[in-house]
Parts: structure tokens; sequence; C-alpha cells
């Protein structure tokens, strides 16, 4: 190993057997500890780039960074659909446990704002049979930015896939936990129901305002299931500026 460049390999394990995972098409996404920014990994101790997100080979996670840095957090999403979040991964950690049969999953990915308006591709693309809970979808703000909004959907190229569909237009004004569901809000002239940030493919809405007859309401969507075909995590931001955090998303695995 060069001395200028740390290794990490893991192998996934299934939890119930103890036997490895073979996988050769899940992801991994490889991330500062406590942050969403991406860490620079390389595939040897040469220094030759690597992408991040990564493939897994073989059921394996390999990857160097540079020596200065002791710990990162991995995402992953193997092929079979079950999300896994590795938090301080050290270096001398060389295997992660997945629960195969465990059917409720949680997908954390990160967003950072690069040029407004343009759709990023995670890497993280869905398998079929995966109900998308809209009850189970958030955002968590480490950045804000009262200017900005995010959306995030399916890969539009892909058929039945929809760039907001997931959440829409949902603001980055406050750092935390967003709530993306409407809310009642008390009106001068009339009770209705606010914004509503969950995207079509997860709920039907109408705004309301405080006003007669313009009460609103919201429906979520809860046998959206995914096809294979639509896949691929997107996001897009409004703007190119600070924002920053993760996108949360819980679904089923079906059988």
């Amino acid at each position: 190993m060069g001395a200028s460049y740390t290794e990490y390999m893991l192998q996934l394990v299934n939890k119930r057997t103890g036997m490895p995972i073979d996988d050769d098409t899940g992801v991994a996404n490889v991330l500062t500890v406590n942050s969403p920014a991406e860490v620079t990994i390389y595939a040897d101790d040469m220094g030759t780039a690597a992408s991040n997100p990564l493939t897994i080979s073989n059921g394996v996670i390999r990857f160097f960074t540079a020596a200065s840095v002791t710990s990162v957090d991995v995402s992953i999403l193997t092929a079979a659909g079950q999300a896994v979040f590795v938090e301080g991964l050290t270096p001398s950690q060389h295997r992660v446990d997945v629960d195969t049969e465990n059917r409720s999953q949680l997908l954390v990915v990160p967003f950072l704002f690069l040029a407004a308006g343009t759709v990023v591709d995670t890497g993280f693309d869905f398998p079929a049979k995966c109900r998308i809970d809209p009850f189970k979808l958030g955002l968590r703000v480490t950045t804000v930015d009262a200017s900005e909004t995010i959306d995030v959907g399916l890969l539009a190229t892909e058929a039945g896939g929809d760039e907001d569909g997931f959440i829409v237009a949902a603001s980055l004004a406050n750092a935390g936990y967003i709530n993306l569901i409407p809310q009642i809000t008390g009106g001068t002239n009339i009770d209705y129901v606010g914004t509503n940030y969950v995207g079509a493919l997860l709920a039907t809405s109408i705004a309301g305002a405080d006003a007669v007859a313009t009460v609103g309401g919201w429906s979520p969507i809860c046998n959206y299931v995914t096809d294979g075909t639509a896949k691929s995590l997107t996001y897009t931001p409004s703007s190119s500026d600070t924002a920053a955090g993760y996108i949360l998303v819980g679904y089923d695995l079906l059988p």
C-alpha cells in the first residue's frame, strides 16, 4: 500500500447465514463523516481516479482515500434493494452485515447544489418491486439557503420517470428534517391545507389558501411500486448556491 493512500475493503455479508453476498451491480457512495460531501476516492494506491458512487464487485466495496482520511460514511444500495448506511467506517472494518429478510428500507443519499436546473443522477437505481412510502420520504438539510428549492424523482428519459415525482420544489430554508406533507393552517376566512412538497408519483393535491372555497387537500398514493425501468434516483436544484443535505427515501421490498 502506498504511504499516501489508505485502503478500505468491505465484504457484504448475509446477516442470517453469515455467508458473503455476491453483488455486481449495487452501488456505494463514500461520504465525509457527518457530512453529505463526497470523499475523493481512488481505485488503487497509485492514485488512479475512481468514480464515487462506485459499483460493488462480487459483493466487495474496495477503494482508497488520501492517508489523511481516517474514517468515512458509506451509503449502500444492493442490487436486491437493501439500503445500508454505515457511519464512521474505519479502514480496519471489513464486513457489512445486510439483513436480506428485512422488507422495510431507508435509503440515504446526499445532495449538493451544483448548476441551477441541472438534473443530477445520484447513481442509485431502484430495482423492481420497491413500494415507495410517501410517509417515509424526507429531506435533512445541513446547509440552508432560503432562496433554494429541490426536486427529487426518477430520471425522465426512463419510461415512466418523473424528475419531481417524489419531492417537488421543497424549500431548503430551514436546517434539520423537513416535513414534506402539507399541514392544516388556521386562516382568517377558512382553515386550509398548506403547501405540499410530495410529488405526483406519491400524492395528489390541490393548493389551499385563506379564502372561502379554496380549502385545498392532499391524498397520498401508497401503491407506487418501481418497475425496474424508471429506476434512477435524481435531484434537481433550483439554483447553484450553498444548500446541502440528505435525501431520505423509505420503501418496502415486495415479494
